[in-house]
Formats: structure tokens, sequence, C-alpha cells
């Protein structure tokens, strides 16, 4: 931005160290700087700019910058704020100092939530050293993380509850025991039946189920409450992660996992809840909370699989992460078990929270409070039927969707021919929100994709992902793509529209934003970075605020506002001082 007769160059290097030190406000004065200041400039710049060819001693080069400062009547930086953030720049190339002072910047929204108020706590002390490696540390350090990691102590002491006796946990257990019970018995009879049969397809085991009097296989499926039920049609489908095992195999291990549960048998799993609550009590420091709603028997099975593929599959079943269960954990009354849950949030570092398509306000106010207590929340979103390749494309065009406007998002599904441009008008009338055309263009795709893949797999996917078929009362297709839409529109409540997924700390008043995933395996990838220190971040500089994204999900996790008198307001607050309880 040439000012005066300042050169592109020269105005490049002045923006940059007013962004660093968070004077953005006088980006817009004109002159950007006085005529006399440009002869300072002048006889400096070039000095700091050839120090790397001239081998310069770090504390002169540190020497010219605070210069560089001084002339623009900035507080200058001590030597260890240049070793920390500088060390190793050539500064003949502006693009390794631009980068630098991003990363600066994004330290200040992470730590302090303002720009200039973080240059001024970091600009002097030894602070910005030890933060900088908490953040952005060096591949030997996070090597050494991760090997603390793999040799730590793990949670010791815990009774493993199968999943198949998991809703004995649950408050109304009594009630779906007998249900279940029947359910279970009939489907092991219907596995026998298959077995000596050799049976080797669902079709096969379909209509073995209708010669015994069977008439919804899949609600049978779903009334049992047993995990991996999905493997016996999905085996058959290379579209989808099925199982590599034999058909007799799969039929094998939901035999093996058909074990009725009587009322000692509810006694029994509950009393080994209860150890493992205690055993949580008596463990002080814990790593990830994980929040999840558990109403009826086939969300316990499909948290339970949740847990198990996070932390015991892929990138992180190498760690050992001491992570809160709550799939393993009971206590009869309920007021107990929300403040084990309050004190388990208090202990971890971290919430995963496993949502559904609807608000539940215990979960959504444990994000909340994870978020006050200055630590992040990973919020992971389920996705229905994700690897078919005709919702693929969607779904990437909604999350490609992501902080843009309504106009544009709708501009850009048409670019990627996922509407046609005749349709276009209809969703840019003034009644019209981005999540409603979230919504039409799934009823438009959704619908013919899943009336190519059939009911069966239909079905399996509701179950594994703790739906009850039967509730789709004969209308799967519609059932299913009510759910689709949900999740969708949960999602982008989360990440693009809600303005209180952002949560402003009253301990330090650094507003924090939630990170969206869509994929067990994303949510690893995240939690994997989190404890390295390898997450990476954007700034996005919008119309209205500075967002810090994180690159694996694009979620905002940190804000800074432009507007000048919302920022003083703000930040006149004496954050984290007490105050007196209002008056009756």
């Amino acid at each position: 931005m040439p000012v005066d007769d300042l050169t592109p160059e020269e105005s490049n290097l002045l923006k940059l160290l007013l962004y660093m030190t968070g004077r953005e406000d006088r980006m817009s004065r004109l002159p950007l700087v006085q005529k006399e200041q440009v002869s300072g400039i002048r006889a400096i710049w070039p000095k700091l700019k050839s120090a790397s060819d001239r081998a310069m001693e770090p504390r002169m080069r540190c020497d010219l910058m605070n210069r560089l400062l001084l002339g623009l009547g900035i507080n200058p930086i001590s030597d260890t704020f240049f070793n920390t953030v500088f060390g190793g720049v050539d500064f003949s190339d502006l693009a390794q100092f631009e980068r630098q002072v991003d990363h600066f910047r994004s330290l200040c929204m992470l730590e302090y939530g303002n720009f200039r108020f973080g240059y001024k706590q970091f600009r002097q002390g030894d602070t910005i050293s030890e933060r900088w490696r908490y953040h952005f540390p060096n591949p030997e350090e996070v090597n050494q993380r991760a090997r603390d990691l793999r040799s730590r102590l793990e949670t010791v002491g815990l009774i493993p509850i199968p999943p198949s006796q998991l809703f004995s946990l649950g408050y109304l257990a009594g009630e779906h025991a007998p249900h279940i019970n029947e359910a279970r018995k009939s489907l092991v009879a219907l596995i026998n039946k298959a077995r000596e049969k050799k049976v080797s397809s669902f079709n096969g085991l379909r209509s073995i189920a209708k010669e015994s009097g069977v008439a919804n296989l899949a609600e049978l499926l779903a009334k049992a409450g047993i995990p991996g039920t999905e493997a016996l049609i999905y085996a058959d489908m290379p579209l989808f992660e099925g199982s590599k095992k034999a058909y007799s195999e799969i039929l094998l291990e939901l035999e093996r996992s058909c074990l009725t549960v009587d009322s000692d048998a509810i006694s029994q799993a509950r009393a080994n809840g209860l150890h493992n609550a205690r055993t949580y009590l008596a463990v002080q420091n814990l790593d990830v909370y994980v929040a999840t709603s558990m109403r009826e028997p086939l969300n316990f099975t499909t948290n339970w699989e949740f847990v198990q593929k996070l932390f015991h599959h892929g990138r992180l079943a190498e760690w050992r992460l001491r992570y809160f269960d709550p799939t393993q954990a009971y206590l009869e009354d309920r007021i107990q078990k929300g403040l084990l849950e309050c004190l388990m949030i208090k202990r971890t570092g971290l919430t995963v929270y496993n949502a559904q398509e609807t608000d539940t306000f215990g979960k959504d106010a444990e994000a909340g409070v994870t978020l006050a207590q200055r630590k992040p929340v990973i919020v992971y979103v389920a996705r229905l039927f994700e690897q078919l390749p005709s919702l693929q494309k969607l779904y990437t065009a909604i999350d490609g969707g992501a902080r843009i406007d309504r106009d544009k998002f709708v501009a850009g599904l048409v670019e990627k021919e996922i509407i046609e441009p005749t349709e276009k008008p209809l969703l840019l009338g003034p009644e019209k929100t981005k999540s409603d055309v979230v919504k039409e263009v799934i009823t438009k795709h959704g619908r013919s994709a899943l009336t190519e893949l059939g009911e069966d797999a239909i079905a399996l996917e509701l179950i594994r992902q703790g739906y009850d078929p039967e509730k789709a009362e004969g209308d799967l297709i519609g059932f299913s793509l009510g759910k689709i839409q949900m999740l969708e529109r949960r999602a982008l409540t989360f990440r693009d529209v809600h303005p209180l997924s952002l949560q402003t700390s009253p301990i330090d008043g650094v507003a924090r934003g939630i990170i969206v995933t869509r994929s067990v395996e994303a949510t690893a990838d995240v939690v994997n970075a989190i404890f390295l220190g390898t997450l990476k971040y954007e700034i996005i500089d919008d119309s209205q605020n500075w967002l810090l994204v994180d690159h694996i999900t694009k979620s905002p996790v940190r804000v800074v506002a432009k507007d000048p008198i919302l920022t003083t307001a703000f930040w006149s607050e004496n954050w984290g001082s007490k105050r007196e309880s209002p008056t009756p």
C-alpha cells in the first residue's frame, strides 16, 4: 500500500510492524507515517534487510528492529522476543517476516484474544519463549510429547462393561430389559439357523428371518441393542468400511454378544459402573472428557463404539490417554452424576462432545463450561451415509461453504452443479436462511441416493448411528433425510451461525470457539494435534472481525472484533475479578 513516497516494500514493512504490535487502526491514517519518519525508516531498513548476508548478530538485528518501532512511536521488544519470533528470519524476504508476524498474531489471539494487549504482555520478559514453545513446538519437542504420551501410566482399576450390557446403566434399564432379552433370544435362534445353512449374505439371512416369522430383520437388530450389526450388510458392500471377516465369523460374534440380561446382571453392571465412577474420582489428572447423551439402549452402544474407535483405533491407539468414558460409569442419583461430570470437566484438559441432531441442555452446557475454563472443545457431529459418492459431493460443498454468506454459498452450489441456475432465485428469497438452503439441497439429492442404496442398508446405517428404524414408521428414506438435515444444520449452527458458539471466559475475557469435526478420524486428528501442539492456524480477515481458524476443520477458535467501541468496552472490563453477589 504505497503512501506518499514510500515504496510498496516499505509500505508492506510498516503494515507488518503495525499488525505485529496491534496498531491496525493506524492503517487507515493518511499519511501512514509523517514525512520526517520516512528518512529514519530508509536509514534503518536496508541494514536490517541485509543482516543475514552480513551475518549480523541477533542482538544487533533486534536493535535495528527496535529503532524502527521507536521511530513509529511504539515500545520496543526484548532480545528474547526477537530471538523467539524472528530468530533465523532473513528480512530480505518479507514473506518470511510476514509468516512470523502471523504466528505471533495467532499467539496473541490464542493467549489473550487481543493483538495490542498480547504485544504489551509479550514484548518484554521471557513469557513469550515458554508460550511460543507450547503452541509452536519444534520437531524434537513434538517427538518428546509423543514419547511422554506413550510411556505414561494409564487409568487403572476400571472394570470393562461389555457393550451388550451398557443399557443396564440407564435409568430405564428395568423397563427396557424384557424387550431387549426377547429380541436377543429371537436373534440367537435366527443366527443358529443361518449358521446351520451356511448363510453367507444379508439376503440369505433375511430369507431365514422370513421363514422364521420375523417380518422386519432390521427392527429386530435394533431392538437387540448390540454393536457391529452393520457388518451383516456392509461386509458385501465395498462402498462402506465393512468387515474383512467371513460371514460365518460375523454371525458368531453377534451371537456371542446376544447375552440376556436379568435383574442380577443389571445389578452387577451397575455395581461395576459405580466402581468405575469411584475409580475416576480417584484420578486427579485426566486428559479428555467425553460428553454424550444416552437415553435409548442404542445410544449406549453407539457411544461406546465412538469411544473405542476414537481412542483405541487409528492414530491415538498407541497413546495412553486418560479419558473419562461416560458409558462405563454409573451413579444412581442423577444430581450426583451431574456433579461427577462437572468434576471430570474440571480435571480434564479437553472436552470431546459427541453431539446428536438436537440440542441437549446438559451437554451443550458442558461445552460452554469447558470453554469458560479456558480449555478446547471438539464437537463431533456424525454424518449419515458419508461414504455414498452421490452425497460426498454435497457434503464437500457444505463444508466448503463455512463462514460465507448465504448468497455466496448458493452461487458456489450452482458453480459445482449441485443446483441448477434456475433454482437459484428460489433459494435467495428474503425468508430463506443458509440452513434452509442446506435442507433443500439435501432433500433434492438425498432421496435418489438413498433410494439407490436400498432399505436394508439404510436401516443398518441408522442402527449404526443410534437410530431405531422402527421410528421411521415405514418411511425409512424420509426419516433418514430428516436426520441428515438436522445433523448438517446442527454442525452449521456450531461452526457458522450461532453467535454463542464463541464463549468468553470470565477468567481472562478471551472468546474461545469450538472445533467442529464430522468424522471420528478428523476428531482423532484434532486431539492428536492439540496434545502434540501441532495444530496449525490461519487468520481470516473478514469485514467485521479477525477469525483464527484451525487448518483441519476450518472452525473459528478465536475472534478479535474490529469494532473499536466494542473492543474498548470489552477490555475495560476487569476480567477475572470477583463481583459482589446481587442483593435479593
